[in-house]
C-alpha cells in the first residue's frame, strides 16, 4: 500500500530541557546527510557549528539539577551502558559506521553522568554544552555522485541496475530526464519520495519562453508538425499541462491568464507531495500520475474530436511543473551514504531547473560520465565526451583527477560479433576458435537433426496414407459382411471381386463398370453409416489410431503426428486422392483379379481378407508410430541443439563484448591522459609562450588511471530477473560480467575517505573531550585554596574585582548626554524620530577580567587572521591577477569570432530558442565566450586552492596557546606545577584536536565559494548581453535571421570589454570578499577555542561542590570516564590497525 499526501508545516522543534545537560537515548548509525559546516562557516551567523537544538528521548521526563521536581532527591543509580564494551582492540571489528554508533552510545552516557554533576562555572557549562551537542550531530557523511549523459545514454537503467531495483522510469515517463533526480538511501524496506513543483513565478516564467517558442518570426503561429522542435516541445509541454486550451486560443493568452484558467494547476505550483510504498511496483504507479508524458496513451494520429475527448478523461499532466525529486529507498549500494544525482541536459526552457542542475555539479564530490560504448570508443574519445567548457570548469575546480570523475561506458551487449573480431583482430584467438568449432559443430548435428526430421515427416506421410487406406478397406469388409448377412444388396467400391447377392455393378454413361470414380448422396450415406459402425465396433479398437495423441509431448506435434490425427477424415477425401493420383494400386489389382476369377463371396472369404487387412494396418500403424517417435526425438533434439547453439553464441557475444570493454577501457583511459596533457600544454604555453617546451612532462601522465567501467545494465537485470518478462541476456551468463557489481563497488568506495576521515574526528574530538571531563572530575584537594585564588585572580576571565565592581555599578548611575562615549548617530536611529533602529551585530560582553585566558588568547587570535585573511589576499594576486589579464585580452580578441561561429553552426530556429533564453538552451554562448579566459586561468585557479592556504595560521595559532599555557605554569605555584602540566598537556593537544577540525571546515568552506566564483563569470556575461538578446528578438520580417546574428556580433563586439575585464575585476573582487568571509568565520571559531582553553585550564583554579551527595556523583562518575576514556583508546588503534592493513570498507 502506498500513501501519498502534501508536505505538512515544519512547525519547527521546541527544546524542552531545563538544564543544559540532558540525557541523550540510545543513538542509530541511520545514514542521514552530513551537516553542512562549511555552507555555515561562510554563512550569516560565521558559526562552524549548527546550533539546531537536538531534542532526547528523555528530555520531556526528566527533572534537570537544581530544579523543584529534582530537590532532596537521592541521586540516581549510573545507567545501563549504551555501547558494547571490549577487553582490547583485536575483539572490534572496526568499520567508520561501527565507530560513530559506539561512540554517540559513549555520549549518552557522558550526558547522563555530567546531568547530575553541580557544575558552577557557566563558561563551562556553556563550552561543553556545545560540544556535547556537536558530537551529537555526527553521522554518517554522505557523498554527492552526479550521473551525466546525454539521451539515449541508458542513465535510467544504470542507476536500476545498481540499485538492484526499478526505482527510475525508464520509459514513458518524460520528467525522469526533465528534472533533477536525487536518490538516497533509507533503511526498511519502503519507498519514499518527494515530488516538489515550480513555484508560481518559476512556472509563469516557462510559460512566456513557450509562448515565444509556438511564433514565428512574423508572430504567426507555428504548426507543431515536428515534436522535437522548439514549437513541437512548446506545444507538448504547455498542452499536457492544460489539454483543454486549444493552440490557436491559447497563443492569444498572456502567462498570467493561462495560469488562472485551473485553479487546480495553480494551487499545485509551489508545492511538495511526499509519496510512501511498499515497494518500487507500488512506488511506479504512485508516483506516475505525477511524472507520466501520457503520450503513449494518447498516441500520435487522434482526430481532433479523439484527442478532445481523451484529454478531459485524463486530465492534465503535472511532469512539465516538476521541479526536482527526491526518493529514499532501502538500495545496499548506498547503504554508506552515496547518494546518486541524475542530471539533465541543459536544454530547458526553465530557469530553476537549470539552476538546481548547475548547483548539483557544485556540490558533487564524485562526477560519473555516461556514454554508450559504441559512442565513447568510435565517434568520441573519453576526453572529447565531457566538452572543452566542462573540463576546464573540473580543473578549476580541483577535480580533474582519478578520484572525481568516473567513465561509465552502457550498453555493451549492444555488439556486432564480426565487426568487433575484424577491428581487434581476434581471428585467431584461441578461445574464440574454440567457441566458433563449437557453433559449427551444433549446426552440422542440427543440420543432421532436420533431415532427420524432414525424412521421418516424409515417411510419416506415406504411411499415413496407407494407413489410411487400408482402414477404409476393412470397414469396407465390415459393412458388406453385414449386407451378406442382413441379405441386403451391397456394391463395393474398394473391394469389389464379384456382385454381391442381388446386386448389380454400376456402370458409366459409357456402359462401362465404374470403380470408385465418384460419390452420390447414397453412397455418402453408407460411408458414414460404416464410420457410425465402426465407433461401435471393439474389433478395431486395437489399430484404429484416436485424433488426439496422449503422448506427453501432445503439444509439439510433428508432421506425422498430423497425418495420424487427420485418420479419421472423409473417405470423400480419400477417393478424391486415389482418383487423381493413381495410388490405389492395390485395390484396383485386387478388383480386377475377383472380376477374372468370378469367385463367390461369402462371409468366411471376406471375414478372411478383413483379417489380412487388419494385421496389415496394424503393421502399418506401428511403422508409423515408430516414424512418429523418430520425428519427435529428433524434434527434442533439434531444441537440445537450439539451446546449446543459443548458450554457444552467447559465449561469443560475450567474448567478443569483453574483448571490446578490455580495448574500450584503456582507449578511454589513454585519451584521458591525452586530455590531461593538453590540457596542461595549453596553460603552459599560455604562461610562457617564449619558453614553452612541447616534450616536458608536468606530472607523470602514466600514473594518472581514470576510473572506468564498461556496463551492460540490460543482461545484469536478466540475469537477476529484476524485471519480469524481461527475457535472456544477450551476451553475459554471469552477472560479474556486466561490470554492474563493480560498479555498486566503486560506488561504496567512493563513500570511504569521508567516512573513515569523519569517524576518525569524531573519535578524536570524543577522547579530548572524555580526558577533559576525566580532568575536571580528578580530586583537587590536595591544592590549597589561596593557590587557587592567586591563579583565578590572574587567569580567570569572570574574575571580577569587588573595588572595581563598586565603581562601575556608581557609573552606571549616571547618565550625561556629552559624555565622551555618546554616540549621536546610534542615538538619533535608535530612538529619533523617522529613524528606524539599525540592526546591529550583537557583540561579546566585556570580561570582567581582560587579562584572563580567553580575553588574551583572543586578542593574539585576532591578529593572527587578519594577517591569514592578508595573506590570503597577497596569494589570490600573485596566483591570479596577471592570468586574468591574459585572458580577458585573449577572450576579448575572439569574442566576435566565436559569437559568428556560434550562430553559424546552427538552424536559424534553434539560435532565436537561444535567443530566447538570453543565450542558453542546447549550447551556452555566454560561457563559450567565456571559454579563452577560463581555459587561461583553469590550471592557476586550481593549484591555488589545491595548496595548503592555512598551514602557516595553524601552526601561529598553535604557537600562541602554547605560549599563554607556559605562561600560566609559571605564574603556578610550585604546588600545582605537576598538574599544571598534565592541564597544559591536555590544553594543546584539545587545541590541536579543534583547530585541525576548525581548518579542515574553513579549507571546505573555501572550496565551496571558489567554485560558485569560478561560475560567476558566465552569468556576468550574460548580464551584460541581456539588451544585445532582447534587441535581436525585435528584429522580424525578411531577412530577421541575418539581422538578429548581425545584432548580436556587433552587441558583443561592443560589450566585450566590460564582459571580461569587468568579469576579471568582479572575480578578484568577489576572492578579496571571500577571503575577508573567511576571516570573520575564523574570529567566531577562534573565540569558542580560546574559550575551551580557558574551560581546560580553569580546572586549576575553580572551586567545586563538596557536598556528600556530589562527592559520591563524582566518585562514580570518575569510574565510568575511565572506563570510557579506555574504550575510546581501543577504537582509536582498531582504527589505527585497520588502516595499516588496508581493509577498511
Amino acid at each position: 500500500m502506498c500513501v501519498i499526501k502534501p508536505e505538512p508545516i515544519d512547525e519547527g522543534r521546541v527544546l524542552q530541557e531545563r538544564n543544559v545537560f540532558q540525557p541523550m537515548g540510545t543513538s542509530s548509525s541511520k545514514v542521514k546527510p552530513e551537516p553542512d559546516a562549511a555552507e555555515a562557516m561562510l554563512g550569516e551567523t560565521m558559526n562552524l557549528v549548527d546550533e539546531k537544538p537536538i531534542v532526547s528521548r528523555s528530555a520531556t521526563n526528566t527533572p534537570s539539577v537544581g530544579s523543584k521536581e529534582n530537590k532532596d532527591q537521592v541521586p540516581v543509580a549510573p545507567s545501563a551502558p549504551q555501547y558494547d564494551k571490549y577487553t582490547s582492540p583485536e575483539e572490534i571489528t572496526y568499520n567508520p559506521e561501527a565507530a560513530l554508533k559506539t561512540g554517540l552510545g559513549i555520549v549518552g552516557v557522558i550526558k547522563e553522568k555530567i546531568r547530575l554533576l553541580d557544575i558552577g562555572n557557566q563558561m563551562r557549562k556553556d563550552v561543553w554544552k556545545k560540544e556535547l551537542d556537536e558530537l551529537s550531530a555526527h553521522s554518517t557523511p554522505t557523498t554527492l555522485i552526479a550521473i551525466c549523459g546525454a539521451t539515449g545514454a541508458g542513465k535510467s537503467s544504470v542507476i536500476n541496475a545498481v540499485l538492484d531495483d526499478t526505482i527510475v522510469p525508464t520509459s514513458g515517463m518524460r520528467a525522469c530526464t526533465a528534472v533533477v533526480t536525487e536518490i538516497a538511501y533509507k533503511p526498511g524496506r519502503s519507498i519514499e519520495g518527494d515530488v516538489s513543483f515550480l513555484s508560481r513565478e518559476e512556472w509563469k516564467a516557462e510559460l512566456q519562453i513557450l509562448l515565444e517558442d509556438l511564433h514565428d518570426e512574423n508572430g504567426k503561429v507555428k504548426a507543431p508538425t515536428d515534436m522535437k522542435s522548439e514549437a513541437g516541445v512548446a506545444w507538448s509541454k504547455v498542452h499536457a499541462v492544460y489539454p483543454q486550451i486549444p493552440l490557436d486560443f491559447l497563443v492569444t493568452l498572456t502567462a498570467d491568464q493561462i495560469i488562472a484558467r485551473d485553479p487546480g494547476i495553480e494551487r499545485t505550483l509551489g508545492t511538495t507531495r511526499k509519496i510512501s510504498a511498499a515497494n518500487s511496483k507500488e512506488f511506479g504507479k504512485a508516483i506516475a500520475p505525477f511524472i507520466d508524458s501520457k503520450e503513449k496513451k494518447r498516441g500520435k494520429a487522434h482526430d481532433e474530436k479523439t484527442s478532445k475527448k481523451n484529454d478531459k478523461a485524463e486530465g492534465p499532466a503535472l511532469w512539465p511543473l516538476i521541479r526536482i525529486v527526491k526518493v529514499r529507498c532501502p538500495a545496499k549500494a548506498l547503504e554508506s551514504g552515496a547518494v546518486l544525482v541524475d542530471l539533465p541536459g541543459t536544454a530547458d526552457a526553465n530557469a530553476a531547473r537549470s539552476s538546481i542542475a548547475q548547483g548539483y555539479m557544485q556540490r558533487c564530490q564524485c562526477v560519473w560520465i555516461l556514454a554508450p560504448v559504441t559512442r565513447a570508443v568510435d565517434d568520441k574519445t573519453a576526453k572529447d565526451l565531457l566538452g572543452k567548457a566542462f573540463k576546464t570548469q573540473l580543473m578549476m575546480d580541483g577535480n580533474y583527477d582519478t578520484s572525481t570523475v568516473t567513465f561509465v561506458a552502457t550498453k555493451t551487449d549492444d555488439i556486432s560479433c564480426n565487426e568487433i573480431i575484424t577491428a581487434l583482430r581476434l581471428e585467431d584467438d584461441p578461445e574464440l576458435l574454440e567457441i566458433e568449432d563449437k557453433i559449427r559443430q551444433y549446426r552440422r548435428d542440427e543440420n543432421e537433426k532436420r533431415k532427420a526430421k524432414e525424412q521421418a515427416d516424409a515417411e510419416g506421410k506415406k504411411l499415413g496414407q496407407a494407413f489410411r487406406e487400408k482402414r477404409a478397406i476393412v470397414l469396407e469388409y465390415k459393412e458388406w459382411i453385414r449386407a451378406l448377412k442382413d441379405d441386403k444388396d451391397f456394391e463395393p467400391t474398394l473391394t469389389a471381386t464379384k456382385k454381391a447377392k442381388g446386386s448389380q455393378p454400376q456402370k458409366t454413361e459409357s456402359g462401362k463398370k465404374r470403380k470408385s470414380s465418384g460419390e452420390s448422396p447414397k453412397a455418402k450415406r453408407r460411408k458414414s453409416n460404416r464410420d457410425a459402425d465402426d465407433e461401435d465396433d471393439p474389433d478395431l479398437d486395437g489399430f484404429v489410431v484416436d485424433d488426439h495423441d496422449s503422448d506427453s509431448d501432445s503439444d509439439i506435434m510433428s508432421d506425422v503426428e498430423s497425418v495420424v490425427s487427420k485418420v479419421t477424415a472423409s473417405d470423400k477425401d480419400s477417393d478424391d486422392e486415389r482418383s487423381e493420383n493413381g495410388d490405389d494400386d492395390v485395390v484396383e489389382d485386387m478388383v480386377e483379379e475377383d472380376e477374372e476369377s468370378e469367385e463367390e463371396v461369402t462371409v468366411e472369404s471376406l471375414k478372411a481378407k478383413q483379417t489380412i487387412a487388419e494385421d496389415e494396418a496394424r503393421e502399418i500403424k506401428e511403422k508409423l508410430e515408430a516414424t512418429k517417435n523418430t520425428a519427435r526425438d529428433a524434434l527434442k533434439q533439434l531444441d537440445k541443439l537450439e539451446t546449446r547453439l543459443a548458450k554457444a553464441q552467447r559465449q561469443k557475444n560475450g567474448f567478443c563484448a569483453k574483448a571490446r570493454n578490455e580495448y574500450s577501457r584503456d582507449s578511454l583511459k589513454e585519451d584521458w591522459r591525452a586530455g590531461v596533457r593538453e590540457m596542461d600544454q595549453e596553460a603552459a604555453m599560455q604562461k610562457d609562450p617564449d619558453n614553452f617546451d612541447p616534450s616536458f612532462e608536468a606530472r607523470d601522465y602514466a600514473a594518472i588511471n581514470l576510473p572506468t567501467f564498461t556496463v551492460s545494465s540490460r543482461d545484469y537485470i536478466r540475469l537477476t530477473k529484476q524485471v519480469e518478462g524481461d527475457g535472456k541476456p544477450t551476451c553475459f551468463s554471469d552477472t560479474k560480467d556486466t561490470q554492474i557489481p563493480d560498479l555498486q563497488a566503486w560506488c561504496h568506495s567512493l563513500t570511504i575517505s569521508s567516512r573513515e576521515r569523519t569517524a576518525r574526528s569524531f573519535l578524536q574530538k570524543l577522547k579530548t573531550f572524555a580526558a577533559a571531563v576525566e580532568s575536571y572530575l580528578d580530586d583537587m584537594n590536595n591544592v590549597s585554596e589561596v593557590d587557587r585564588a592567586q591563579l583565578r585572580k590572574r587567569w580567570a576571565s569572570d574574575y571580577e574585582d569587588p573595588s572595581k565592581h563598586s565603581r562601575g555599578e556608581q557609573n552606571a548611575q549616571t547618565y550625561d548626554p556629552y559624555d565622551f562615549g555618546f554616540n549621536l548617530d546610534r542615538y538619533l536611529a535608535e530612538y529619533g524620530e523617522g529613524f528606524e533602529p539599525q540592526a546591529q551585530t550583537p557583540q561579546e560582553p566585556a570580561p570582567a577580567n581582560p587579562g584572563g585566558v580567553a580575553p588574551v588568547l583572543k586578542r593574539k587570535f585576532t591578529e593572527l587572521v587578519d594577517e591569514a585573511v592578508y595573506n590570503l589576499h597577497d596569494i589570490f594576486k600573485a596566483g591570479l591577477e596577471e592570468k586574468l589579464k591574459i585572458g580577458s585580452a585573449t577572450a576579448y580578441a575572439m569574442a566576435y569570432e566565436t559569437s559568428m561561429n556560434f550562430g553559424n553552426s546552427m538552424h536559424w530556429s534553434t539560435f532565436r530558442a537561444h535567443l530566447r533564453r538570453d543565450g542558453v538552451f542546447r549550447r551556452d554562448l555566454n560561457a563559450e565566450l567565456c571559454l579563452p579566459l577560463t581555459s587561461s586561468i583553469a590550471k592557476s585557479w586550481g593549484e591555488v586552492f589545491e595548496q595548503d592556504l592555512f598551514a602557516e595560521f595553524g601552526r601561529q595559532t598553535t604557537l600562541a596557546i602554547e605560549k599563554v599555557i607556559e605562561e600560566i605554569k609559571d605564574s603556578a605555584a610550585p604546588g600545582l606545577a605537576e598538574r599544571c602540566n598534565v592541564q597544559g598537556n591536555l590544553a594543546t593537544e584539545d587545541a590541536e584536536t579543534a583547530l585541525k577540525a576548525m581548518i579542515q571546515v574553513v579549507h571546505e568552506a573555501l572550496q565551496k565559494e571558489q567554485k560558485e566564483i569560478s561560475r560567476s563569470l558566465s552569468p556576468h556575461v550574460q548580464e551584460q548581453l541581456r539588451d544585445v538578446y532582447i534587441r535581436a528578438m525585435e528584429e522580424r520580417g525578411r531577412g530577421s535571421v541575418a539581422r538578429q546574428k548581425d545584432v548580436v556580433n556587433r552587441g558583443v563586439q561592443d560589450s566585450r570589454g566590460d564582459m571580461f575585464a569587468g568579469g576579471s575585476n568582479i572575480l578578484m573582487s568577489k576572492l578579496t570578499l571571500a577571503a575577508e568571509t573567511v576571516g570573520k568565520a575564523l574570529d567566531a571559531s577562534l573565540s569558542e577555542l580560546a574559550r575551551k582553553v580557558e574551560v581546560l585550564m580553569s580546572v586549576l583554579w575553580e572551586d567545586i561542590n563538596t557536598t556528600t551527595e556530589q562527592m559520591v556523583i563524582r566518585s562514580a562518575a570518575v569510574e565510568v570516564m575511565a572506563e570510557i576514556s579506555q574504550q575510546i583508546q581501543f577504537w582509536i588503534r582498531a582504527e589505527e590497525s585497520r588502516r595499516k592493513q588496508g581493509t577498511l570498507v
